[in-house]
């Protein structure tokens, strides 16, 4: 069987590929998993005291992988849980997570808003846009597909 793969799908393919490498060259160079740099974000972006729930719902991880990441860095001694109303548990950084994040999380995030800071403001907005109405028609042709 022959199928032509078109060239706008294999371009965006490999765009999207080639900016997946640089996030995980970006991982990989601070001794970091995608889990592991989603949960330690997700603290910093929701703050402390969130639940694995808003994690999960924050990232594109399943509830598993983020549970099983959060016993890693419990473990790890990076976070503590404190029970709150059951059956959640709210997520706090220890003093060694605190640095962690520091040390690996902050200059990962530093290097996207300086190319974040880089694009124009009518550029970001350009592709802000084109984003949206591709993850649009995207979700679209999906749902076709179910």
């Amino acid at each position: 069987m022959e199928y032509r793969i078109s060239d706008k799908v294999k371009y965006l393919n490999n765009m999207l590929c080639e900016i997946d490498n640089l996030y995980q060259s970006m991982l990989l160079s601070k001794g970091l998993s995608d889990s592991e740099y989603i949960v330690m974000f997700s603290i910093l972006e929701l703050g402390e005291g969130c639940l694995q729930k808003d994690i999960a719902d924050n990232s594109y991880f399943n509830k598993k992988t983020i549970n099983s990441t959060i016993k890693k860095l419990e473990k790890n001694g990076l976070i503590k849980l404190q029970a709150g109303k059951y059956p959640n548990m709210h997520i706090y950084l220890t003093e060694d997570g605190k640095a962690y994040i520091k040390q690996k999380i902050i200059p990962i995030i530093e290097v996207e808003n300086n190319v974040m800071n880089s694009a124009m403001d009518e550029e970001f907005i350009n592709l802000s846009e084109t984003y949206t109405k591709y993850i649009n028609i995207l979700k679209q042709e999906v749902n076709k597909f179910h």
